[in-house]
């Protein structure tokens, strides 16, 4: 199973910035919601992921996160089957859905706010169309293309506005992932990509796949200096943690650590990238001494360039 875009190093980067970013900043509260929805992607996902398992690994290879370019720009699809005898697109949905009169959909957040959303199957199969002229661009032979929108959570509900309201039928829970596919298996009997073709064809996803890189700072008009610097406590969690005798202090709750200083720096990595300068390790961590700060990198970094006041360290 190939995942060519994991949404763990994402929600990793959104967790530092949202920990980093100060408590009174404006943006706060909107970056709390949006790593809400991030954590629920992932988790869904992961959900996801989890169901397929079970599925024959002789039979389908599994592409997730998949984002591709066609003359209309980017396209994304969640998940991809692939087979001999046909391809199918998953949608993942976190939230309760309500269907409506004429295809109406509401979705319903986990605080219980309301909102007009695109219907989900009009969203997947658009990803279908979209991939069916991808795939003919690249001269593969045109397979049939099955789609399904998926809930992840079994306890999230897909609710119907009345009675008369269609639930449609490619909209299902993730306990029936597995079984659903065996159902569409059943209706194709004559291979369209040899087995090659298929380990081809994913080859060549991996290869075309457009992630997209999202500058946090840039999404939510934040500074550098609105990062809250220093070493958080690893019992309490109170900030900042004082360096003596190569350990760290919590003034608040008075625990000890040798290595605090760890999530400290895998935060700057994640929020500035993996080199780092003892100047801003220095100021980052809150500690005034260059050795001291020398011989932390030095232990932590998996190289070093430059010399002297240039030396640079790579955080690993």
């Amino acid at each position: 199973m190939y995942d060519p875009r994991n949404k763990k190093l994402e929600l990793l980067t959104f967790q530092a910035f949202e920990r980093r970013l100060s408590a009174n900043h404006p943006m706060k509260q909107t970056v709390l919601k949006d790593l809400k929805i991030k954590q629920a992607e992932v988790s869904g996902e992961n959900e996801i992921k989890y169901r397929l398992r079970l599925i024959d690994k002789q039979k389908f290879m599994v592409l997730h996160n998949l984002r591709l370019q066609d003359e209309d720009g980017h396209f994304q699809m969640d998940t991809l089957i692939l087979s001999k005898f046909f391809n199918n697109i998953v949608e993942t949905k976190n939230w309760t859905v309500r269907f409506g009169a004429n295809g109406q959909v509401t979705r319903i957040d986990n605080d219980g706010l309301k909102e007009g959303f695109q219907n989900p199957i009009d969203q997947v199969k658009i990803q279908a169309l979209r991939l069916k002229r991808w795939l003919k661009n690249h001269h593969f032979p045109d397979i049939p293309i099955e789609y399904l929108a998926v809930i992840s959570f079994p306890k999230t509900i897909i609710e119907r506005e009345t009675p008369q309201d269609i639930i449609p039928h490619e909209l299902i829970h993730s306990s029936d992932l597995v079984f659903r596919i065996q159902d569409i298996e059943k209706k194709y009997n004559k291979p369209i990509l040899s087995k090659s073709q298929v380990h081809r064809l994913a080859r060549l996803l991996e290869h075309s796949h457009c992630p997209v890189e999202v500058n946090l700072f840039e999404k939510y008009g934040v500074r550098s200096i609105d990062i809250v610097k220093g070493v958080f406590c690893t019992q309490c969690g109170t900030l900042p943690m004082s360096r003596f005798n190569k350990k760290w202090y919590c003034r608040s709750c008075k625990h000890v650590s040798i290595d605090a200083h760890k999530q400290a720096l895998r935060d700057y990595r994640l929020l500035f990238g993996e080199w780092i300068t003892n100047k801003q390790a220095r100021y980052f961590l809150g500690i005034s001494s260059p050795d001291v700060t020398k011989n932390l990198l030095r232990k932590e970094c998996t190289e070093m360039i430059g010399k002297n006041k240039g030396m640079r360290y790579r955080l690993g």
